[in-house]
């Protein structure tokens, strides 16, 4: 273990975009990193122990297919552990675990486990029709806490909440990152997520038929508005100050940055479809890159280029390449595209964000903007000023609103922990 060792944690890695995280991780970090360069540990997570030995297994077989890669020179390696995002104890379960580990700290965790709610998806994008009202199974055995407890939305407990918690409970191991490589929280969402989608009077999405839409706003809206703004810094303070006592005592060295990205258009198995209309989907995701597309990336692989190189790039190598992209020094975070071109040359691109535009700066871009005509929806017009305020107003509402979900069921599990730890320490159960 040296100083330049690395760790990155992916969940939801059994197949599809997590998988190919994992896998545009190995190929990458193998090719920008010299035996000197220390090593990387992918710690990916899945829903089962199978499943985990099934993506073990398709991971080594991959990191196998590198030609320098013997057991003397080996410089990536895989740790699999199991978490149900939408069971806070099972979350809290894995934040113990690596807490109490030998890990000396995370680098970066890529939020990627999702759950669409999608009940009828034949018909990209229009016509998606997705389950109303999904909730999750209850996070208590029966009779173990007093009163009656709150409702967890199915779709935003897996795709937002789970991920949340998971997040603030790994806190010392994200603090304990070096000043110069601080750990680095990047939110996967979509370029579906537009402003229309997150209803603030249904914050966990249980009346709208287009939660997994909702919940990936969501990520935009924690992940853009906790850099920097006055409205979020209390609630962006208090939610990376640990909570959960480690059993391991680590350094605090920096705080963790926020980050975000989406994977274009591209086939995973989210939305489960018949097999000649997957391959009618995919043809169509084709045509649409041949058409000029620059997020029709196909494959799970061309997808995860924003996430991997997020994971990987040095702070300073993203803010120049904001810059670049922006030619605005003074602007805030971007959401960060995994982009391909007609041949299929993969790229990582800024996006336009509703409400929020490139940077989050006001400033009109529609004359900079790299893709020309192509890569915004159509209809869609620089946010001014004005938008980027009520943008960080409703951030900060729904930072509001998640760490005061997450202080109430924090006390829910502490209550649960203390009535379980005495009934055993009782002798009523062995």
């Amino acid at each position: 273990m040296t100083n330049n060792d690395q760790y990155v944690l992916v969940t939801g890695a059994n197949s599809g975009l997590g998988l190919g995280t994992c896998f545009r991780l190995v190929d990458e970090y193998l090719a920008s990193h010299t035996h000197d360069d220390g090593t990387l540990t992918i710690i990916f997570t899945t829903r089962s122990a199978k499943k985990g030995a099934e993506t073990l297994s398709t991971l080594e077989k991959h990191l196998a297919s590198h030609s320098d890669t013997s057991t003397s020179s080996r410089k990536i390696y895989f740790q699999s552990e199991n978490v149900e995002l939408t069971s806070l104890l099972s979350v809290r379960a894995l934040s113990r675990k690596l807490l109490a580990s030998d890990l000396p700290h995370i680098n970066a965790i890529v939020l990627n486990a999702v759950l669409t709610g999608i009940r009828q998806a034949t018909t990209w994008p229009t016509f998606k029709l997705g389950l109303v009202g999904l909730v999750t199974k209850p996070q208590f055995p029966k009779g173990t806490v007093a009163g009656e407890e709150p409702i967890l939305g199915e779709v935003f407990c897996a795709n937002v909440f789970g991920h949340y918690m998971l997040v603030h409970w790994l806190m010392p191991l994200f603090r304990a990152c070096a000043p110069e490589s601080r750990g680095k929280i990047i939110w996967s969402t979509s370029i579906e997520a537009v402003a229309s989608h997150y209803n603030p009077d249904d914050h966990q999405a249980l009346k709208s038929s287009a939660a997994y839409e909702h919940t990936k706003r969501m990520g935009d809206l924690l992940a853009l508005s906790a850099v920097n703004q006055p409205a979020t810094a209390k609630q962006v303070k208090e939610y990376t100050t640990p909570s959960l006592e480690p059993a391991r005592e680590r350094p605090h060295h920096s705080e963790p940055t926020f980050h975000v990205s989406h994977p274009g258009i591209c086939t995973t198995t989210i939305i489960s479809l018949y097999w000649i209309i997957h391959e009618c989907y995919r043809l169509g995701i084709y045509l649409a890159r041949w058409c000029g597309s620059p997020w029709a990336n196909v494959t799970s692989n061309l997808g995860a280029a924003a996430a991997t190189w997020l994971a990987l790039a040095s702070l300073a190598d993203i803010r120049d390449r904001a810059i670049q992209a922006t030619g605005d020094e003074d602007g805030g975070p971007c959401k960060w595209g995994s982009s391909t071109d007609r041949l299929g040359h993969s790229s990582v691109r800024v996006t336009d964000v509703p409400g929020w535009g490139i940077n989050g700066s006001g400033k009109p871009f529609k004359d900079k903007w790299w893709g020309g005509s192509l890569g915004r929806k159509t209809g869609y017009t620089d946010a001014t000023k004005e938008d980027v305020e009520n943008f960080v107003a409703e951030g900060a509402e729904v930072w509001n609103k998640m760490e005061a979900m997450r202080k109430d069921w924090e006390a829910r599990i502490e209550e649960y922990e203390a009535a379980d730890q005495g009934t055993k320490s009782n002798g009523h159960v062995a």
